[in-house]
């Protein structure tokens, strides 16, 4: 073989071996690829997979928060409409319901507790049953309305209503809670996390208003019991899809840690000072909204059934309306959204103080005789006009119990918060029956003021909105 065929020969052999080679390489470098793909289509399904589970358990406890709002609400409007058309007055119909708003100061504070450690399915589930357990006590009540004294059907409604205020709370706990536990804690976080919360508190005012009415129709034109089996199988429906579409973990706290006396009333100090405005906030509503302004249509106005429900109904639906709406539609075209701080609610406070002063002062110089349909023109627009703007302050008092606080204690400090509001309906409701049996509706309007002026005072020393869950911690 010449010296020219030999170095040909080496030159081939030389690129086959490099082909070779770099088939080699092609062949183990393949599968590498392959598996990083496989990884990649592995993590988002499961990240896809999370998410359908996460909104899954979202939609199911709204929907069985909103189901049992609107039974809760029309539950109410029977009670309340049934004991008039029984001669009961405003400070026994106010004694009645005690114990439901007593019971939502408890329930708050320990549900937050019981929330953090079973779960928040165990809390919705716990409450849908005891309302149930209410509503068949007020049906056992048929057949002795006439025959039992008045006490003793005051005992008995007392403890009904506080089976149903057990059952509200423990199902609000659930339904406030679960909207912190679906929103991540990116950059965008507050602004997601405000526009669900509004939308689900304004969902459920909207249904509460629309419960009004239902309660007073079904009393209307199927009658007491037949009304009340209709309310007790609503909240029978419901229960199966929250055992079964509910992850039983849901809202269970990591920290396993014995509670102490501090942790459980010290939240840090701008989840206490929200609380403290909220106790003021809706005590100066439900000082004269609960009792008196209903028995206030009925009685002295005279309107019906129908009629009372309706106007209950109509100021609840737009009350919910404008707190889904306040984030997009009221806060930024103000140009005061995202909110940075707590201290926005002062303005909102003192603009609902005004609306209030002008509505009493009415009352106490109008009078219904020799003016009917003035008076009635005044408040309901008074009552219309005190709905916005309050329900732009709840809207945000809503979100910011949210934001102050950290999402491994979501549900006790939801908790905490909420047996604040619930001490303030306690007390407004007690205070508005007795002010309304001995004075009327104008001393109710009055104490309204008072309380609005507190709860202006302590918004003022709200802090700013934590950015991190660190942040939130060190709160």
């Amino acid at each position: 073989m010449s010296e020219k065929s030999e170095i040909q020969f080496e030159s081939t052999n030389y690129e086959t071996n490099i082909i070779s080679t770099l088939s080699q390489n092609e062949v183990h470098v393949e599968p590498h690829k392959i598996n990083i793909k496989e990884n990649s289509n592995t993590s988002e399904l499961k990240k896809e997979s999370s998410n359908v589970v996460v909104m899954r358990n979202f939609y199911v406890i709204s929907f069985g928060y909103v189901f049992f709002t609107l039974t809760d609400s029309g539950l109410r409007m029977i009670v309340l409409l049934q004991l008039y058309d029984r001669h009961f007055n405003a400070l026994q119909i106010s004694i009645m319901f005690t114990l439901y708003e007593f019971f939502g100061v408890i329930i708050n504070l320990t549900g937050g507790i019981m929330g953090s450690r079973l779960g928040i399915r165990v809390c919705l589930v716990s409450g849908l049953f005891v309302q149930v357990v209410g509503i068949a006590m007020l049906c056992g009540l048929q057949g002795y309305w006439s025959s039992w004294s008045s006490l003793i059907i005051i005992i008995y409604v007392t403890i009904a209503q506080g089976f149903s205020g057990i059952a509200k709370d423990l199902v609000k706990l659930a339904g406030k809670s679960v909207t912190k536990l679906v929103t991540t804690d990116d950059s965008l976080h507050q602004t997601s996390l405000f526009e669900l919360v509004a939308w689900i508190t304004g969902a459920k005012n909207s249904v509460k208003g629309a419960g009004f009415f239902w309660g007073a129709l079904l009393l209307l034109y199927t009658g007491y019991i037949p009304a009340l089996l209709i309310l007790l199988i609503t909240n029978l429906i419901i229960i199966p899809f929250a055992l079964i579409y509910i992850d039983y973990d849901l809202a269970v706290s990591k920290s396993k840690k014995k509670l102490t006396f501090k942790e459980i009333f010290d939240k840090g100090r701008d989840i206490n000072i929200l609380s403290f405005a909220r106790m003021f906030l809706f005590g100066s509503r439900d000082l004269w909204f609960e009792v008196p302004l209903p028995l206030f249509l009925r009685g002295p106005v005279g309107w019906s059934y129908l009629g009372t429900g309706a106007l209950l109904a109509g100021w609840i639906i737009f009350y919910g309306t404008i707190q889904s709406s306040t984030p997009q539609l009221i806060l930024k075209p103000l140009g005061i959204y995202p909110i940075k701080s707590g201290r926005l609610l002062v303005p909102f406070t003192i603009l609902l103080l005004l609306i209030t002063i002008f509505t009493a002062l009415f009352l106490k110089f109008i009078t219904l005789e020799a003016h009917f349909t003035l008076l009635l023109i005044i408040l309901i627009t008074g009552l219309f006009i005190f709905a916005f703007i309050f329900a732009i302050n709840s809207s945000i008092h809503s979100f910011l119990i949210l934001a102050y606080c950290h999402r491994d204690k979501v549900a006790m400090n939801v908790g905490f918060y909420y047996m604040a509001n619930a001490f303030g309906r306690l007390v407004g409701l007690i205070v508005g029956g007795v002010l309304y049996y001995f004075v009327g509706l104008d001393a109710c309007l009055w104490m309204s003021v008072g309380a609005l002026i507190f709860c202006a005072i302590v918004s003022f020393f709200r802090g700013p909105i934590p950015e991190s869950q660190d942040e939130k911690a060190e709160a």
